[in-house]
C-alpha cells in the first residue's frame, strides 16, 4: 500500500526525531561509553580482556643483540706488568628473537595477579654479524667471582684458594666461543668445585657459566612477580607490587631496594608523567627514565622517555642515588650488582660506558660511546599506554682488583673490564598501530557523528515543518477556492 502524503510527513518527523535524539546522546554520552570500553578491555582483570591476550604472549617480534668484547692484547698487558692499556674489540651483534610467555598466572582478590615469565630465545643469523663459533677472550669471570668471595676472608682461606687455582692451572683470562659465552655455557673446574662444596650463602643455580646460561626456556630464573591488574585504578596497570614475594630486595638499602615500576612491556596511561620506572630482575633494581620529547610510529604520537646520567649515578651528582653504591668508592656511571649476581664483581653501565665518568673509558682502549646507539629509551602512546618502540641496553663489567695471597691477582692494576653488552629492541607492528589509532579516535568519531546526526535531525525537522506549513496553506487555499465557487454558483442561481 503506497504511503500517503500524511504518512510521508510523519515518517520524516520520526526519522528527524530519532537522529536528533541519537546525536544528542552521542555528543553527551559517547566519551563515557568509550571510557567504559577501555576500562573493560585495557586491564588484566580476567583472561578474556584484550590487554590480557596481548600481555600473556608477546604479540610482536622482539629481538636481543649480544655484543662480546674480545681482549686483544691481554698477554702484552700482563708481560708489561700492567703498564700497557688493555684493548678491547667489539664482536657481534649475535642476534636472537625473544618471546615472553606468562605462566602460572593467579588472579588475586586484591586487584593483582601473580605470575612467572618464560623467556624464549632463538638465534637469528640473518640479523647477526660473525658466527656463534667466534672465539672470544676475556677476563676469567669465575676466577674473579671466587676471589671476590674470599677477598675479606682469613689469609689461610685465600692461600687455599690459590693452591686450588695453581693445581687446576686456572688462568687470568678465558677463551670460549660466542655461543658458550651467551647461552650454551661452558664447564669450569672452579664452578664444579663450588657446586660440590655446598658453601653457605653461595647458591649458584647453574652448572655451566654463560652470561645467559640456564635462562632460555626457564620460568623460574626471573622469579615470581606480583603485579596490579588495573581494574581498580588504570594508573596502577602493570606496576609491580612485589618480586619473589617481597616489596623490596635485599641487595640495596632504603629507596634503592624498593620494587617499583613495570616490566617495560605493559603500561598505564602516561599523559602527564615526567618519568616512568622499569624494574629489572637482571639488576635486581629499578631504572627510572625521564620524559624527553615526542616520538612517532605509523601515525601514532608517543611520549619518549630516556635513561639519563642519573640512572647509574652513585650519589656523586644525585645524592638520593647513593644507596645504589653502598661502600663503593668508585666514580659515577656504574651500578654494583655483585650481590644480585651470586657474588660476581659485576657492575652494570650503559654500553661503552656512555654517560659514565671518563675514568672508565680512559682506562681501556676500544670504547666508542654515542647517543644514537647507546641511549636507553621507550616511547609510549600517552592515552592508552601502548608502547610504540623501545630499546634497552646494558653493559656488564667485571671489577679486576688486587687481592693478596692469590698470585694471579697480586700484581694486577684495578680495572673495570667490559665483558659484554646487550640491546633489546621492539617496534609496534602496523596492524596493532591501526588498532590503537582506532581506539584513540573513537571519542572523536562519536562526537562528530553525533553532531552530524543532530544536523541531519534538524534538517528533517525543518523539512517536516515546511511540509506541514505548505500543506496547511494548500488546504487553506483550497477551502477559499471552494467558498468562492460556492458563492458564485449561488449568485447565478439567484438570477
Amino acid at each position: 500500500m503506497p504511503c500517503t502524503p500524511t504518512c510521508r510527513k510523519w515518517t520524516v518527523f520520526g526519522f528527524g526525531t530519532f537522529f536528533l535524539v541519537l546525536g544528542v546522546f552521542l555528543v553527551l554520552c559517547w566519551n563515557d561509553v568509550v571510557q567504559l570500553i577501555k576500562n573493560q578491555e585495557l586491564n588484566l582483570g580476567n583472561d578474556d580482556t584484550t590487554e590480557y591476550k596481548f600481555w600473556e604472549e608477546t604479540p610482536i617480534p622482539m629481538y636481543i643483540e649480544f655484543y662480546l668484547y674480545n681482549w686483544s692484547n691481554y698477554q702484552e698487558v700482563i708481560d708489561s706488568n700492567w703498564t700497557k692499556k688493555p684493548s678491547f674489540y667489539q664482536m657481534g651483534p649475535y642476534t636472537y628473537t625473544e618471546k615472553h610467555i606468562r605462566k602460572d598466572v593467579i588472579f588475586n582478590d586484591n586487584h593483582t595477579l601473580t605470575f612467572k615469565t618464560d623467556r624464549l630465545w632463538h638465534y637469528a643469523p640473518e640479523r647477526s654479524s660473525g658466527s656463534l663459533d667466534d672465539q672470544i677472550t676475556t677476563v676469567n669471570p669465575i676466577l674473579l667471582t671466587v676471589a671476590n668471595m674470599v677477598k675479606y676472608k682469613h689469609p689461610i682461606v685465600r692461600i687455599g684458594v690459590n693452591f686450588f687455582l695453581e693445581e687446576k692451572r686456572i688462568n687470568l683470562t678465558v677463551t670460549q666461543s660466542a655461543k658458550e659465552f651467551i647461552f650454551e655455557g661452558y664447564e669450569d673446574p672452579m664452578l664444579t668445585l663450588l657446586k660440590k662444596l655446598h658453601l653457605k650463602h653461595i647458591d649458584i643455580p647453574f652448572t655451566k657459566f654463560g652470561w645467559f646460561a640456564a635462562r632460555n626456556g626457564s620460568i623460574d630464573y626471573d622469579g615470581t612477580f606480583n603485579m596490579f591488574d588495573g581494574t581498580d585504578d588504570v594508573r596502577k596497570l602493570g606496576r609491580f607490587s612485589s618480586w619473589n614475594y617481597n616489596k623490596s630486595t635485599k641487595y640495596y638499602p632504603g629507596y634503592c631496594g624498593q620494587v617499583n615500576g613495570t616490566s617495560g612491556e605493559l603500561w598505564y596511561p602516561v599523559e602527564d608523567d615526567s618519568h616512568v620506572q622499569i624494574f629489572s630482575p637482571d639488576t635486581c633494581s629499578t631504572l627510572s627514565l625521564v620524559r624527553n620529547g615526542e616520538d612517532e610510529m605509523f601515525g601514532l604520537e608517543g611520549s619518549k622517555f630516556i635513561g639519563d646520567e642519573k640512572v647509574f649515578d652513585n650519589g656523586t651528582k644525585y645524592p638520593e642515588m647513593a644507596c645504589f653504591s653502598p661502600g663503593d668508592a668508585v666514580p659515577s656511571g656504574v651500578r654494583n650488582v655483585s650481590e644480585c649476581k651470586f657474588g660476581a664483581p659485576a657492575f652494570i653501565s650503559y654500553p661503552h660506558f656512555y654517560l659514565a665518568d671518563p675514568y672508565y673509558r680512559d682506562a681501556v682502549d676500544g670504547m666508542k660511546p654515542n647517543a644514537t646507539e647507546h641511549t636507553l629509551f621507550i616511547s609510549i602512546e600517552p592515552e592508552t599506554g601502548i608502547p610504540l618502540q623501545a630499546r634497552v641496553g646494558a653493559q656488564i663489567n667485571l671489577h679486576l682488583e688486587k687481592i693478596d695471597r692469590i698470585k694471579l691477582l697480586e700484581n694486577v692494576k684495578e680495572y673495570f673490564i667490559p665483558a659484554m653488552w646487550f640491546k633489546q629492541y621492539v617496534t609496534l607492528s602496523k596492524d596493532l598501530a591501526n588498532q590503537a589509532k582506532l581506539l584513540i579516535i573513537l571519542p572523536s568519531i562519536g562526537k562528530y557523528t553525533g553532531w552530524g546526526l543532530i544536523g541531519l535531525g534538524c534538517l528533517l525537522g525543518f523539512i517536516f515543518i515546511f511540509i506541514t506549513t505548505k500543506n496547511f496553506w494548500k488546504e487553506h487555499n483550497k477551502k477559499s477556492e471552494l467558498s468562492e465557487q460556492y458563492i458564485v454558483n449561488n449568485h447565478c442561481c439567484d438570477k
